[in-house]
Protein backbone atom coordinates (compact mmCIF):
# COMPACT_ATOMS: atom_id res chain seq x y z
CA UNK A 1 0.00 0.00 0.00
CA UNK A 2 1.50 3.21 -1.31
CA UNK A 3 0.91 6.42 1.10
CA UNK A 4 0.13 9.55 -1.39
CA UNK A 5 1.30 11.79 1.82
CA UNK A 6 4.53 9.65 1.91
CA UNK A 7 5.57 9.73 -2.10
CA UNK A 8 8.11 11.40 -3.15
CA UNK A 9 7.98 13.72 -6.11
CA UNK A 10 9.63 12.98 -9.49
CA UNK A 11 12.62 14.48 -10.05
CA UNK A 12 15.39 14.89 -13.17
CA UNK A 13 17.86 12.08 -13.31
CA UNK A 14 21.60 14.23 -12.94
CA UNK A 15 24.01 12.77 -15.14
CA UNK A 16 27.58 13.54 -15.39
CA UNK A 17 28.66 15.34 -18.55
CA UNK A 18 32.25 13.82 -18.18
CA UNK A 19 31.50 10.29 -19.36
CA UNK A 20 33.60 9.03 -22.47
CA UNK A 21 31.24 6.98 -24.50
CA UNK A 22 34.65 5.89 -26.81
CA UNK A 23 35.26 3.12 -23.41
CA UNK A 24 31.71 1.95 -23.20
CA UNK A 25 30.51 -1.07 -24.94
CA UNK A 26 27.03 -1.12 -27.12
CA UNK A 27 25.02 -1.86 -24.28
CA UNK A 28 25.98 0.79 -21.78
CA UNK A 29 25.57 3.65 -24.69
CA UNK A 30 22.17 2.61 -25.32
CA UNK A 31 21.62 2.54 -21.45
CA UNK A 32 23.07 5.67 -21.54
CA UNK A 33 21.14 7.17 -24.27
CA UNK A 34 17.80 5.90 -22.60
CA UNK A 35 18.87 7.80 -19.31
CA UNK A 36 19.33 10.88 -21.35
CA UNK A 37 15.93 10.72 -23.19
CA UNK A 38 14.23 10.42 -20.11
CA UNK A 39 16.02 13.16 -18.10
CA UNK A 40 15.01 15.28 -21.31
CA UNK A 41 11.52 13.81 -21.02
CA UNK A 42 11.62 13.09 -24.87
CA UNK A 43 10.65 9.44 -24.49
CA UNK A 44 9.06 6.89 -22.01
CA UNK A 45 11.46 6.03 -18.62
CA UNK A 46 13.48 3.29 -18.89
CA UNK A 47 11.05 -0.47 -18.46
CA UNK A 48 12.37 -1.02 -15.20
CA UNK A 49 11.23 2.37 -13.86
CA UNK A 50 7.95 2.30 -15.86
CA UNK A 51 7.02 -1.44 -14.49
CA UNK A 52 7.85 -0.22 -10.77
CA UNK A 53 5.08 2.72 -11.40
CA UNK A 54 2.89 0.44 -12.77
CA UNK A 55 2.81 -2.14 -9.89
CA UNK A 56 2.50 0.61 -7.57
CA UNK A 57 -0.86 2.19 -9.13
CA UNK A 58 -2.37 -1.20 -9.23
CA UNK A 59 -2.06 -1.53 -5.46
CA UNK A 60 -3.61 2.04 -4.89
CA UNK A 61 -7.12 1.15 -6.48
CA UNK A 62 -7.44 -2.48 -5.16
CA UNK A 63 -6.55 -1.04 -1.35
CA UNK A 64 -7.66 2.27 0.12
CA UNK A 65 -4.94 4.34 1.53
CA UNK A 66 -6.71 5.73 4.34
CA UNK A 67 -8.78 4.53 7.33
CA UNK A 68 -12.53 6.71 7.55
CA UNK A 69 -14.19 6.41 10.83
CA UNK A 70 -17.73 7.28 11.18
CA UNK A 71 -18.73 9.66 13.79
CA UNK A 72 -21.64 7.68 16.51
CA UNK A 73 -23.48 9.68 19.55
CA UNK A 74 -22.00 9.43 22.55
CA UNK A 75 -23.02 6.33 24.71
CA UNK A 76 -22.38 4.37 21.18
CA UNK A 77 -19.73 1.98 20.04
CA UNK A 78 -18.72 1.97 16.65
CA UNK A 79 -19.67 -1.37 14.86
CA UNK A 80 -18.23 -1.14 11.25
CA UNK A 81 -14.83 0.08 10.35
CA UNK A 82 -14.65 0.68 6.10
CA UNK A 83 -11.30 -0.23 6.42
CA UNK A 84 -10.87 -4.20 5.55
CA UNK A 85 -8.87 -6.27 8.55
CA UNK A 86 -6.01 -8.23 6.69
CA UNK A 87 -7.02 -11.76 5.76
CA UNK A 88 -5.39 -14.22 7.60
CA UNK A 89 -3.25 -16.87 4.94
CA UNK A 90 -4.60 -19.64 4.81
CA UNK A 91 -2.51 -22.91 5.76
CA UNK A 92 -2.62 -25.43 2.95
CA UNK A 93 -3.24 -28.79 4.56
CA UNK A 94 -0.49 -31.23 4.83
CA UNK A 95 -0.68 -35.02 5.39
CA UNK A 96 0.04 -35.92 8.98
CA UNK A 97 3.27 -37.60 9.14
CA UNK A 98 3.25 -40.62 11.85
CA UNK A 99 5.33 -39.47 14.95
CA UNK A 100 8.01 -40.95 15.64
CA UNK A 101 8.36 -43.84 17.76
CA UNK A 102 10.19 -44.02 20.75
CA UNK A 103 13.73 -45.85 20.30
CA UNK A 104 13.66 -48.64 23.02
CA UNK A 105 16.03 -48.00 25.69
CA UNK A 106 19.53 -50.29 25.58
CA UNK A 107 19.82 -52.92 27.71
CA UNK A 108 21.91 -52.21 31.12
CA UNK A 109 25.52 -53.05 30.55
CA UNK A 110 27.25 -56.12 32.53
CA UNK A 111 28.24 -55.60 35.97
CA UNK A 112 32.00 -55.75 36.10
CA UNK A 113 33.69 -58.43 37.62
CA UNK A 114 34.09 -57.42 41.10
CA UNK A 115 38.18 -57.96 41.33
CA UNK A 116 38.49 -55.00 43.86
CA UNK A 117 35.66 -56.48 46.34
CA UNK A 118 37.50 -59.86 46.76
CA UNK A 119 40.90 -57.67 46.66
CA UNK A 120 39.23 -56.15 49.49
CA UNK A 121 38.41 -59.27 51.34
CA UNK A 122 41.74 -60.98 50.71
CA UNK A 123 43.65 -57.80 52.48
CA UNK A 124 41.27 -57.28 55.60
CA UNK A 125 41.55 -61.49 56.26
CA UNK A 126 45.37 -61.04 55.94
CA UNK A 127 45.84 -58.16 58.13
CA UNK A 128 43.49 -59.61 60.39
CA UNK A 129 41.06 -57.20 60.52
CA UNK A 130 38.21 -59.02 60.63
CA UNK A 131 39.75 -62.63 61.62
CA UNK A 132 36.76 -64.56 63.46
CA UNK A 133 38.35 -66.56 66.22
CA UNK A 134 38.43 -70.26 66.19
CA UNK A 135 39.67 -71.04 69.29
CA UNK A 136 38.21 -69.63 72.96
CA UNK A 137 40.98 -67.40 74.22
CA UNK A 138 40.48 -68.75 78.19
CA UNK A 139 39.98 -72.27 77.64
CA UNK A 140 41.00 -73.26 74.38
CA UNK A 141 37.54 -74.52 73.28
CA UNK A 142 36.97 -75.24 69.29
CA UNK A 143 34.54 -72.28 68.13
CA UNK A 144 33.54 -74.40 65.69
CA UNK A 145 31.76 -77.41 67.99
CA UNK A 146 28.52 -77.58 69.14
CA UNK A 147 27.42 -75.36 72.00
CA UNK A 148 27.89 -77.72 75.31
CA UNK A 149 25.04 -79.49 76.68
CA UNK A 150 22.64 -79.12 79.94
CA UNK A 151 25.21 -79.85 82.94
CA UNK A 152 23.75 -83.20 84.91
CA UNK A 153 22.57 -83.51 87.75
CA UNK A 154 25.58 -85.51 89.71
CA UNK A 155 27.89 -82.63 87.21
CA UNK A 156 25.84 -79.89 88.94
CA UNK A 157 26.12 -81.56 92.39
CA UNK A 158 30.02 -82.47 92.22
CA UNK A 159 30.63 -78.41 91.10
CA UNK A 160 28.65 -77.25 94.31
CA UNK A 161 30.49 -79.56 96.71
CA UNK A 162 33.76 -78.03 94.90
CA UNK A 163 32.80 -74.32 95.40
CA UNK A 164 31.32 -75.01 99.30
CA UNK A 165 34.43 -76.93 99.84
CA UNK A 166 36.96 -74.78 98.77
CA UNK A 167 38.52 -77.40 96.74
CA UNK A 168 38.98 -78.25 92.73
CA UNK A 169 36.40 -79.79 90.70
CA UNK A 170 37.12 -83.32 89.10
CA UNK A 171 35.60 -84.79 86.44
CA UNK A 172 35.67 -88.33 84.47
CA UNK A 173 35.23 -88.97 80.60
CA UNK A 174 35.27 -92.51 79.09
CA UNK A 175 36.79 -92.70 75.95
CA UNK A 176 36.87 -95.03 72.69
CA UNK A 177 34.09 -96.59 73.98
CA UNK A 178 35.47 -97.21 77.66
CA UNK A 179 38.51 -98.58 76.71
CA UNK A 180 40.74 -95.25 78.10
CA UNK A 181 39.43 -93.40 81.16
CA UNK A 182 40.86 -89.76 82.40
CA UNK A 183 40.29 -87.37 84.86
CA UNK A 184 40.62 -83.67 85.12
CA UNK A 185 40.76 -80.68 87.72
CA UNK A 186 40.13 -77.15 87.83
CA UNK A 187 43.30 -75.27 88.52
CA UNK A 188 43.85 -72.89 91.53
CA UNK A 189 44.59 -68.80 91.44
CA UNK A 190 47.95 -69.51 92.54
CA UNK A 191 48.76 -72.73 90.02
CA UNK A 192 47.76 -69.97 87.32
CA UNK A 193 49.79 -67.67 88.35
CA UNK A 194 52.95 -69.74 88.19
CA UNK A 195 51.72 -70.76 84.15
CA UNK A 196 51.43 -67.04 83.05
CA UNK A 197 54.92 -65.97 85.18
CA UNK A 198 56.45 -68.81 83.68
CA UNK A 199 55.77 -68.48 79.63
CA UNK A 200 55.85 -64.45 80.42
CA UNK A 201 59.97 -65.09 81.54
CA UNK A 202 59.88 -67.22 77.91
CA UNK A 203 58.33 -64.21 75.91
CA UNK A 204 61.09 -62.46 77.19
CA UNK A 205 64.00 -64.29 76.30
CA UNK A 206 62.79 -65.49 73.09
CA UNK A 207 61.75 -68.40 72.98
CA UNK A 208 58.21 -66.90 72.77
CA UNK A 209 57.78 -64.76 69.55
CA UNK A 210 54.25 -63.99 68.72
CA UNK A 211 50.70 -64.29 70.24
CA UNK A 212 49.30 -67.22 69.32
CA UNK A 213 52.62 -68.81 70.69
CA UNK A 214 51.85 -67.48 73.87
CA UNK A 215 48.63 -68.62 74.40
CA UNK A 216 49.71 -72.30 72.70
CA UNK A 217 51.90 -72.69 75.68
CA UNK A 218 49.55 -71.56 78.68
CA UNK A 219 47.22 -73.85 77.26
CA UNK A 220 49.20 -76.86 77.22
CA UNK A 221 50.74 -76.08 80.80
CA UNK A 222 46.78 -75.67 82.23
CA UNK A 223 46.78 -79.48 80.21
CA UNK A 224 49.74 -80.70 81.84
CA UNK A 225 48.36 -79.46 85.46
CA UNK A 226 44.59 -80.64 84.92
CA UNK A 227 45.37 -83.96 83.59
CA UNK A 228 45.15 -86.09 86.91
CA UNK A 229 44.97 -89.57 85.61
CA UNK A 230 45.22 -91.42 82.40
CA UNK A 231 44.78 -95.59 82.04
CA UNK A 232 43.65 -98.10 79.87
CA UNK A 233 40.80 -100.63 80.45
CA UNK A 234 42.90 -103.35 79.59
CA UNK A 235 45.83 -102.04 81.96
CA UNK A 236 48.44 -101.43 78.94
CA UNK A 237 49.01 -98.43 81.17
CA UNK A 238 48.15 -96.26 83.73
CA UNK A 239 49.41 -93.08 84.72
CA UNK A 240 48.74 -91.24 87.80
CA UNK A 241 49.83 -87.91 88.26
CA UNK A 242 49.88 -85.45 91.19
CA UNK A 243 46.55 -83.79 91.86
CA UNK A 244 48.60 -80.50 92.96
CA UNK A 245 51.52 -78.36 92.00
CA UNK A 246 52.85 -77.90 94.77
CA UNK A 247 51.78 -77.86 98.76
CA UNK A 248 52.40 -73.82 98.34
CA UNK A 249 50.12 -73.58 95.24
CA UNK A 250 47.37 -76.23 96.14
CA UNK A 251 47.11 -76.89 100.32
CA UNK A 252 44.41 -79.88 99.52
CA UNK A 253 46.41 -81.39 97.14
CA UNK A 254 47.80 -85.20 98.32
CA UNK A 255 50.71 -85.23 96.01
CA UNK A 256 52.49 -82.68 94.72
CA UNK A 257 55.61 -82.11 91.62
CA UNK A 258 58.79 -82.68 92.88
CA UNK A 259 61.94 -82.93 91.08
CA UNK A 260 65.95 -82.99 92.17
CA UNK A 261 66.81 -79.99 90.33
CA UNK A 262 64.66 -76.54 91.26
CA UNK A 263 64.76 -73.45 90.01
CA UNK A 264 62.51 -70.75 92.33
CA UNK A 265 62.26 -68.00 89.44
CA UNK A 266 61.43 -70.82 86.69
CA UNK A 267 59.52 -73.63 89.03
CA UNK A 268 59.07 -77.27 87.96
CA UNK A 269 57.14 -76.33 84.45
CA UNK A 270 59.81 -77.25 82.13
CA UNK A 271 60.49 -80.44 83.65
CA UNK A 272 56.58 -81.29 84.39
CA UNK A 273 56.24 -80.66 80.14
CA UNK A 274 59.04 -83.01 79.53
CA UNK A 275 57.50 -86.09 81.73
CA UNK A 276 53.89 -86.05 80.67
CA UNK A 277 55.43 -85.67 76.72
CA UNK A 278 58.27 -88.61 77.51
CA UNK A 279 55.98 -91.25 79.79
CA UNK A 280 51.71 -90.18 79.42
CA UNK A 281 51.29 -88.71 75.77
CA UNK A 282 54.23 -89.77 73.80
CA UNK A 283 52.15 -89.55 70.38
CA UNK A 284 50.36 -87.15 68.45
CA UNK A 285 47.17 -88.37 68.30
CA UNK A 286 46.78 -89.40 72.03
CA UNK A 287 48.32 -85.91 73.05
CA UNK A 288 45.30 -84.60 70.64
CA UNK A 289 42.73 -86.31 72.22
CA UNK A 290 43.00 -85.71 75.70
CA UNK A 291 43.53 -81.63 74.96
CA UNK A 292 39.89 -81.57 73.06
CA UNK A 293 38.46 -83.56 76.48
CA UNK A 294 40.42 -81.72 78.40
CA UNK A 295 38.79 -78.76 76.45
CA UNK A 296 35.21 -79.48 76.68
CA UNK A 297 35.94 -79.92 80.52
CA UNK A 298 37.39 -76.07 80.79
CA UNK A 299 33.69 -75.75 79.27
CA UNK A 300 31.69 -77.33 81.49
CA UNK A 301 33.36 -75.40 84.23
CA UNK A 302 32.39 -72.15 82.25
CA UNK A 303 29.20 -73.59 81.93
CA UNK A 304 28.70 -74.23 85.71
CA UNK A 305 30.10 -70.78 86.64
CA UNK A 306 27.51 -69.28 84.44
CA UNK A 307 24.78 -70.82 86.08
CA UNK A 308 25.26 -69.49 89.69
CA UNK A 309 22.72 -66.84 89.00
CA UNK A 310 20.06 -69.30 88.22
CA UNK A 311 17.78 -69.39 91.36
CA UNK A 312 17.00 -72.93 90.15
CA UNK A 313 20.17 -73.99 90.63
CA UNK A 314 20.30 -75.45 93.94
CA UNK A 315 16.64 -76.11 93.68
CA UNK A 316 18.06 -79.11 90.68
CA UNK A 317 20.88 -80.21 93.36
CA UNK A 318 18.54 -81.52 95.95
CA UNK A 319 17.10 -84.78 96.70
CA UNK A 320 14.51 -85.83 95.67
CA UNK A 321 11.79 -87.03 98.66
Amino acid sequence: MVDENYKAKDSKFELNSNIDESKLTDDEKKMLSDLQAANSGETAKPPALAEVEMESKEIERETPSTTILESVPPGKIAENISAPFPLEPKISASPLEDPPQAQEKPPPPFPPPKEEEEEDVNEAANTGANLALENCPHCGWELSQPTIVEPTKDEKMGFLHSVLGQKPFTQQYALFGGQVTVRFRTLTTKEMDVIYNFVFKQRESGDISTIQDYWEKVNRFRLYLQLSHLSAKDGSFTHTLPDAYSRGTNSHGTEFWNFPAFDPELGYLAQIEEKILKDVLRTETIQRTISTYCSRFNRLVSKLEVMIDSPDFWNETEQQS
